[in-house]
């Protein structure tokens, strides 16, 4: 009976160990984004918050119009958009993993917070002007 205890007791020490060291490993994905195609509409400022920490990109009129926008690890954020154009444009954001839409959002104002979204194996933001 005691050797089963501590038996079970390594168990789970194996576990949480290799959890440890599985989640501190963890590979940073690269985020695409895709901007307005119209070419216009590209300054954005891009902030991806876990909780503990931030990331922050930012693309302009004179970056692309498509690409890589930057890496984070793996996780659920909470994302803001923010933008100059939010005054007189509006805009569709979507964010996608594997092709799956997993968060989207419609703003008429200066920036948008979009909550818990998952970003997995292949992430992918689309932007889309005059909604």
């Amino acid at each position: 009976m005691k050797t089963q205890r501590i038996m079970n007791a390594l168990v789970v020490l194996s576990f949480v160990v290799l959890s440890s060291f599985r989640h501190s490993y963890v590979q940073d994905v690269e985020i695409d984004i895709i901007l307005p195609h119209s070419g216009n509409f590209n300054e954005w400022i891009i902030t991806f918050t876990d909780g503990t920490n931030t990331y922050t990109f930012e693309t302009d009129d004179d970056t692309f119009d498509s690409g890589i926008l930057g890496t984070i690890p793996l996780g659920i954020y909470t994302v803001n958009f923010n933008s100059p154009y939010f005054s007189y444009e509006n805009f569709d954001i979507l964010v996608y993993d594997g092709g799956e839409i997993v968060s989207r959002g419609t703003t008429y104002s200066t920036d948008l917070t979009l909550y818990n979204v998952v970003i997995g194996d292949e992430p992918n933001i689309q932007i889309d002007a005059g909604y």
